[in-house]
């Protein structure tokens, strides 16, 4: 284990002084590490865990994405099966009344976000919406619906790259869909994480609070306290999941080592470069991260959280600050500290 990451975690806090707490693991062959600095709760100034969970955003992306891979794999699902055969009658309704054709778009599309859906997500009108009333249940139908009337099509499927968190709770509900189950259910029907022994992971609200993930820090965004805005505000496939950054590490390592797909070949699709304009250095669910030296494939979560891995070195790591930063660029620089560390 490389030495020395403790103090780099402490640098990379340093580096962000706004920010309450800072969390990292880090992960390689036979060995593992995870750090904490700063304080849990800004508000009694309870110490920091390493073992703290939070709401990792849209890091959940990338747990969806191998789902859906998962069912292709199984012969349960095609990439190119569109929309319009999967989807409930109300999202479809939903996208036609915004004039998008779901018969057009296609399961990778949504995948790789080129479906040409307006994203909800990175509205600052529906955070502020989501924030004035944070105990609204929020539905996946309420957010496709919500899109539809504050953003148009973007581009026909198949074209641009443009992020969305429409189209991925979309492919929340292909996974309820294609599985009979449950979110909760079909992630855990699909992916190994009980045989990864992903003790915290779970979808907020949706199941039980494992005692793994009961530990929360808490989570700051435009000055509110996120433990007091209702989960359904992200949570449906394109967000949800709660998590340490252990077992975050633990995930994306046996993604890339043969620990989630049954095939070689479905990661090679995963990775595969995206053929839109815009798309560069995107996957399903995953994209290129720019940790400093070596190629870290991973996801971001909008609210400070990093998963990634570094394949050469076989290194997984994961970070996250804990108050959202203004700069999205501030959530890596802890990440960063901990890679020159390690090198």
């Amino acid at each position: 284990m490389p030495r020395g990451l403790a103090e780099a975690l402490r640098a990379g806090h340093a580096a962000t002084p706004s920010q309450p707490g800072v969390l990292a693991a880090l992960r390689g062959e036979d060995w593992h590490w995870a750090g904490a600095s700063g304080v849990a709760d800004a508000a009694t100034g309870r110490a920091l865990r390493p073992t703290a969970a939070v709401r990792v955003a849209s890091v959940t992306k990338t747990f969806t994405a191998a789902a859906v891979l998962r069912l292709t794999e199984r012969g349960d699902l095609r990439l190119e099966e569109p929309v319009s055969a999967l989807a409930s009658e109300a999202v479809l309704g939903a996208l036609a009344e915004g004039g998008y054709r779901p018969a057009r778009m296609t399961v990778r599309q949504l995948l790789q976000h080129t479906a040409g859906l307006y994203d909800w997500g990175g509205d600052p009108a529906y955070d502020a919406e989501a924030f004035a009333d944070p105990g609204h249940r929020w539905s996946r139908l309420e957010q496709v619906r919500w899109a539809v009337e504050h953003g148009r099509r973007l581009s026909s499927p198949g074209e641009e790259f443009h992020y969305s968190d429409t189209g991925y709770v979309i492919l929340g509900e292909v996974l309820e869909r294609v599985t009979g189950r449950p979110l909760a259910a079909a992630y855990r029907e699909l992916l190994p994480l009980g045989e990864l022994g992903l003790d915290s992971v779970h979808l907020e609200s949706l199941e039980p609070t494992p005692g793994a993930g009961a530990d929360r820090a808490h989570q700051y965004v435009s000055g509110t306290d996120l433990l007091a805005v209702d989960p359904s505000c992200d949570l449906w496939g394109g967000g949800g999941l709660v998590s340490t950054m252990s077992d975050l590490t633990a995930f994306v390592r046996a993604l890339f080592r043969g620990g989630v797909f049954e095939r070689p070949t479905t990661l090679a699709t995963m990775l595969a470069p995206v053929a839109a304009r815009g798309a560069e250095g995107r996957g399903m669910g995953i994209y290129r991260i720019p940790l400093g030296s070596g190629q870290w494939w991973g996801h971001c979560g909008s609210w400070g959280v990093v998963m990634a891995y570094e394949p050469d070195r076989d290194l997984a790591l994961a970070t996250t600050v804990t108050r959202q930063p203004e700069d999205p660029d501030e959530r890596l620089h802890p990440g960063r500290a901990i890679v020159r560390t390690a090198r």
